[in-house]
């Protein structure tokens, strides 16, 4: 019975003893680790310190040639002041003004400029928020310390610094001098310099410093916590005309955190590394053991990336397409049915441009979120990619049951998502296949779903599709022109024709409608109304609208360097090309490499565009251009009298919906003449579009409309036959 443990006890004893002896050399590396880390927190400190000084020292440079900087120019202040005194023994008004612009043009962090005759303020540049200080006299001040410093300023005749002093809500610093004229005092000039630019400029306000800073003069803390100056060993002197400022340093936090850290990590890698040491030791005979459950772990985690989406931690794509076929093999054709449902967000481009690539990914996160609300219905969610997820409803024996989980998909969008701490309210458009109804296997169950989902799109958005085969072709075409756009812009498929727009008491042709066009290598010529929609979905639109915009400008200097006189032509932006940040620097550049005057471009833009308080700043931005601002389709959408008095636009066109209605419906007459006498009150152009019968032309000319559009007149042509028209007709 003791046989056992004798032979246990006999066992353990050697690692008794290799234990005993581990833990003599686990002391004795220890402490010379731990010694070593404790001299190179020394070597550290003593780094970061000289860093300090090195930094401080800089700060102190660059602060005093800012401050010299500006005190040079009070110096010139006053040479000016001499001359005029001593030449005239007064100073005008225009002449102190003159050089008081073109003195603070020079430099900034002056907040003014000012002349005391006699002690007694006449002359302040800039005026403005400065009158109170017109006839302010420093001999009688209310406050003695401005007093003392005029009659020292005075007696003295060398420059005076007064200040740091709070004035209109900022720290200041006040240089004072005398100016003499024939050795008699004649009065003051002063400049007022605004202490948080000086130091701005001389880098003592940046966030992202490696110290931290005080700076205080002999009687005050001007910056920093004064706790800095008991404790701090790095000192720097800046001499001013009058007095000094100490400045000190001391490493921030953050600094010292890094030193404390990086200690901190070595040590604790050292002892982990010993430990490791001494665990291989003493344990080797489990390390293949433990290489295997690591290599089990890794496994794992590969796994979970093939087969998980990183963004949403929904399945992904290869996960979803295997689950699927999975499903079909192990499902008889005679049993239930299974649902496949192909899910896109209906405008999330615009969402992801707008706001970034982050809030974009924020809200397929948010999306993946609540669908995963659907998971215990027995439902498998993936992210197919971008913004389309799909989702596999198992035994489907009615339309009841998928009527209801679709049901359910929409009402998950129906409160809306918070991003940038907006909110918006997201749509989405389903594709829905059936099998084995639409397809016999994985891929072709998913390309019937999403040729589903597309025709939703085109029907309506935020609906969904139950595939057939009569969506089958136009679905494919959608498709077909989607893929087609992006080697259309590389291969140059696409011209541009132009409608001229004719005066309408003359006939003269006064401006022309840039109008795109697409001629297929395959299709032939594509109709605009068919290929916009769809540029407009994918996004192609931006990069089209500039290349229109590029070939339109480009052309109307073609015509002017022919001889021709100058004319506007008209080019329309798309919603998408106007949310641009950056639309007012394009379009300048396409300006400047066409070299087309402003004045001879008209943009045109949709009521919706310009509605949008976002939308202002560019508007203003391209009039002060000299760009001619148009809301096209005037009237047809959500029209606001009280944004249009404010809009920066020049011109409204009337929608072809009302010229239709001309000799037919009254009221859209009564339209029509409501806008234009809206329009001249507004001192705005007006023109007609779709103008094709002389009824409709004789009733907008004797109603005072500016211009006219339309087949009546003129059809869009290409350029060379414009040219021919332009010699007649302007």
């Amino acid at each position: 019975m003791h046989t056992i443990p004798t032979r246990t006890t006999r066992q353990l004893a050697p690692y008794r003893k290799i234990g005993v002896i581990l833990i003599g050399v686990a002391i004795c590396i220890g402490s010379l680790l731990w010694w070593l880390t404790e001299l190179y927190n020394q070597k550290l400190t003593h780094d970061l310190d000289r860093e300090v000084a090195s930094e401080l020292r800089a700060k102190a440079s660059s602060l005093s040639l800012a401050l010299n900087n500006r005190i040079r120019l009070a110096d010139g202040l006053k040479a000016f002041v001499d001359t005029e005194v001593n030449s005239h023994h007064s100073i005008s008004a225009d002449k102190f003004n003159t050089y008081a612009s073109s003195f603070l043009a020079q430099q900034i962090g002056i907040r003014n400029l000012s002349i005391y005759p006699n002690g007694i303020s006449e002359f302040v540049y800039p005026l403005e928020h400065n009158e109170a200080m017109i006839g302010l006299d420093l001999f009688n001040h209310p406050d003695p310390v401005i007093v003392n410093n005029a009659i020292r300023t005075r007696d003295t005749t060398a420059m005076t610094i007064l200040g740091p002093m709070e004035l209109q809500g900022s720290s200041e610093l006040i240089t004072r001098q005398a100016v003499l004229d024939r050795g008699q005092f004649w009065g003051f000039v002063s400049v007022v310099l605004d202490i948080p630019s000086i130091f701005e400029e001389a880098g003592l306000l940046r966030e992202d410093q490696m110290i931290q800073l005080a700076v205080r003069s002999d009687d005050q803390i001007i910056i920093g916590d004064s706790s800095l100056f008991e404790k701090a060993t790095n000192v720097e002197f800046l001499n001013l005309p009058e007095g000094s400022w100490k400045l000190v340093g001391v490493p921030t936090q953050q600094s010292l955190n890094s030193i404390h850290y990086t200690i901190m990590s070595m040590q604790f890698i050292c002892f982990l590394s010993l430990l490791l040491v001494l665990y291989f030791l003493y344990v080797q005979y489990t390390q293949k053991a433990k290489l295997q459950v690591l290599l089990e772990e890794r496994t794992q985690n590969v796994h979970h990336l093939s087969y998980y989406d990183s963004v949403t931690g929904l399945y992904n794509r290869n996960f979803f397409i295997e689950k699927l076929t999975q499903m079909i093999e192990s499902k008889p054709r005679s049993s239930s049915r299974l649902a496949v449902l192909f899910m896109d967000m209906d405008h999330f481009k615009m969402i992801n441009d707008s706001l970034g690539h982050s809030y974009g990914d924020q809200l397929l996160y948010d999306v993946g979120q609540r669908l995963l609300t659907l998971r215990d219905q027995g439902l498998t969610i993936a992210r197919f990619g971008g913004d389309e997820f799909v989702i596999i409803i198992s035994n489907v024996s009615s339309d009841t049951r998928l009527n209801e989980m679709t049901s359910r998909l929409f009402q998950l969008f129906q409160e809306p998502f918070i991003l940038n701490e907006n909110e918006h309210f997201i749509t989405v458009s389903i594709g829905i296949a059936l099998y084995p109804d639409h397809g016999s296997d994985a891929l072709s169950l998913l390309k019937n779903t999403e040729l589903a989902m597309y025709h939703s799109k085109s029907e309506s958005k935020n609906n969904y599709s139950v595939y057939h085969d009569q969506i089958d072709p136009q679905a494919d075409y959608r498709m077909y022109i989607k893929n087609s756009l992006n080697r259309a812009l590389q291969r140059n498929e696409f011209f541009v024709h132009y409608q001229p727009q004719v005066e309408a008491t003359s006939g003269r042709i006064v401006g022309m409608e840039a109008l795109i066009r697409w001629n297929h290598p395959k299709k032939g010529m594509i109709p605009p109304s068919v290929f916009i929609p769809i540029a407009e979905e994918s996004g192609m639109i931006i990069p089209i609208g500039e290349r229109v915009l590029q070939i339109a400008c480009a052309q109307s200097k073609a015509w002017q360097l022919s001889g021709l006189p100058p004319i506007r032509v008209a080019v329309n932006l798309s919603a998408r090309q106007f949310s641009q940040k950056n639309l007012a620097e394009r379009i300048k550049y396409i300006l400047s490499v066409t070299e087309l005057d402003p004045k001879n471009l008209e943009l045109e833009i949709t009521e919706n565009m310009a509605m949008k308080d976002d939308n202002l700043s560019t508007l203003h931005e391209l009039r002060e251009m000299g760009i001619t601002i148009s809301i096209d389709d005037f009237g047809t959408q959500y029209s606001s009298l009280s944004y249009l008095k404010r809009l920066p636009v020049n011109k409204i066109k009337i929608d072809r919906s009302f010229v239709n209605g001309i000799a037919v419906d009254q009221k859209d007459e009564a339209i029509i003449m409501a806008m234009l006498l809206i329009a001249r009150r507004l001192d705005l152009t007006v023109i007609a579009e779709g103008v094709e019968t002389e009824e409709q032309y004789a009733f907008l000319r004797d109603n005072d409309c500016n211009s006219i559009q339309g087949y009546l007149f003129h059809k869009p042509q290409p350029p060379e036959q414009i040219k021919e028209l332009l010699l007649t007709h302007t």
